[in-house]
């Protein structure tokens, strides 16, 4: 008898519905709905449609999925962490609502930095300052929209609310809670007097946390009927985006990184225990969903959009591929002394407060007439794994560890040339399983009560061996790409994103 667990992923672009099957066999089903045009404009997003969405994702995998309405055991959520969402006394949304990449709280983290610091900041919860976390957002709409702050009576982390869509309880989850930068990490409650002092939050403002895998409440009758679900099937609480897909990778022991190649680049590394602030600092610190232990993360950033951009290109060359380029924010650099080999800037390497002070227009380096979109795009991908080699030794380093596997997951872990890349550039072996596989296993495994690990013996996974005559050639383009990047830097303006960010052909993968 199948026992299906519904999990929803919430990316940047859309969402993404999964089933799994606990009873053993690997249900296949899986459903991407994208955003409608307007549910994400200008680094805004509007809660009210994603969450519509959301439901059109469900209503979608219970029509290809063949259980019936009494063989689901219940849904689960997973959501791209940065965003929350504000409610007023009502609980109707108070806007505008950010989304995470969203950086016009730029000027706001000078004045936190002042008042705060970067490091006792990361020492409290876990992430230093930056415009793309939690607590400057969150200032931002305080000082610039104070007749929409005056209204807010609860705020809530993006997965507390498709949560609260879903069955109408409020509640929160540690992992997905964390960039919000509004947590005392090693208490594992809010920041409270870091929200007072800092913005004025108080307690009464803030959910309650529960564990990963909790009920969180009953579906509710409005949603239950149209998508063919029973009403009061079990919903549960989920985590961070990042975290589940690790965990649905693999990625549970302590010291194997898992790199999430999906629109943005984390990488994360579990680590037994938690280690001091000073030793972690600037990695990201969190904790891993179920209270299984700690997290340390880094990331080159918004890897996956930038090769996105460059997706359907693949015919064009000569003026028609600049023009294109230069129409997508792409910048093309030809100077004296730049290297002939065509090289982009499609991943930061540089993962702290400093390197993620300022970012570049992705940059091409080397364009020719004669080169074409389909070896942009590679290059692109190549880009991307040279980011991912420098942060990976950042975490290895911070950690003291040195595993030889990197566990691989997202968009660009389909492609079998950059996964041999990443294998070839770092010099460890790299292993992925099939996305369909696993995307709802660490749902389905948070809601059945075991570990993720015990649904892995069939599932298959591609390993990617590291070619040694490669090694070597590669580090030096992880040097010469380090170069580039921190030059673009100096001379840069503002990353700019798309116009559209729905429009940039993402993936809800």
């Amino acid at each position: 008898m199948p026992e299906i667990v519904v999990t929803l992923d919430i990316g940047g672009s859309g969402v993404k519905a999964s089933g799994f099957d606990v009873s053993g066999e690997v249900a296949t089903t899986v459903a991407a709905v994208p955003f409608p045009p307007g549910a994400a404009h200008g680094g805004t997003f509007d809660p009210d449609i994603w969450a519509d969405t959301a439901t059109a994702a469900l209503a979608k995998i219970v029509g290809r999925c063949p259980a019936r309405p009494h063989q689901y055991l219940g849904i689960t959520v997973s959501a791209i962490r940065i965003p929350f969402v504000l409610l007023d006394a009502d609980q109707r949304v108070v806007g505008p609502s950010l989304l995470n990449r969203d950086r016009r709280a730029l000027p706001l983290v000078d004045d936190l930095v002042a008042s705060v610091g970067h490091r006792a900041l990361h020492r409290t919860t876990g992430h230093w300052a930056a415009p793309e976390f939690g607590l400057p957002k969150l200032l931002w709409i305080q000082r610039n929209c104070p007749d929409a702050w005056r209204r807010v009576r609860t705020i809530v982390q993006l997965h507390d609310w498709f949560v609260f869509r879903l069955c109408g309880a409020i509640a929160s989850e540690a992992s997905s809670a964390a960039m919000s930068q509004m947590m005392d990490i090693s208490a594992g409650t809010w920041a409270y007097d870091l929200l007072a002092s800092a913005c004025g939050v108080g307690p009464e403002m803030l959910p309650e946390f529960a564990a990963a895998g909790t009920q969180a409440g009953g579906l509710l009758p409005a949603v239950a009927e149209p998508v063919g679900l029973p009403a009061g099937l079990p919903v549960h609480l989920g985590g961070g985006d990042t975290h589940m897909s690790a965990l649905a990778a693999g990625g549970q022991a302590p010291g194997c990184p898992v790199v999430v190649a999906g629109t943005t680049g984390p990488v994360q590394l579990p680590v037994g225990s938690a280690i001091s602030p000073e030793a972690s600092y600037p990695l990201l610190v969190s904790s891993l969903p179920a209270g299984t232990g700690w997290a340390l993360e880094s990331n080159a950033g918004p890897t996956g959009e930038i090769v996105d951009r460059l997706h359907d290109l693949s015919e064009l060359s000569g003026p028609s591929l600049r023009t294109a380029l230069l129409a997508r924010g792409f910048h093309v650099e030809n100077a004296p002394g730049r290297p002939e080999a065509l090289t982009i800037l499609s991943g930061n390497p540089f993962f702290g407060p400093r390197g993620w002070h300022t970012w570049p227009a992705p940059t091409i380096f080397g364009l020719t007439p004669w080169h074409t979109g389909a070896e942009l795009l590679d290059a692109a991908r190549a880009g991307t794994c040279l980011a991912f080699s420098e942060i990976l030794n950042q975490l290895s380093g911070a950690a003291d560890s040195r595993s030889d596997t990197v566990i691989a997951t997202g968009g660009m872990s389909r492609s079998a040339t950059w996964s041999q890349t990443l294998a070839d550039v770092t010099g460890r072996r790299v292993l992925v399983r099939e996305l369909d596989q696993v995307s709802g296993l660490a749902g389905a495994a948070l809601v059945a009560g075991v570990s993720a690990q015990s649904f892995f013996g069939d599932l298959k996974a591609t390993r990617y061996t590291p070619d040694p005559s490669r090694h070597a050639e590669l580090q030096r383009s992880v040097q010469a790409y380090c170069r580039l990047y921190s030059a673009s830097q100096a001379r840069s303006q503002e990353y700019p994103l798309p116009r559209n960010e729905v429009d940039v052909h993402a993936s809800p993968h």
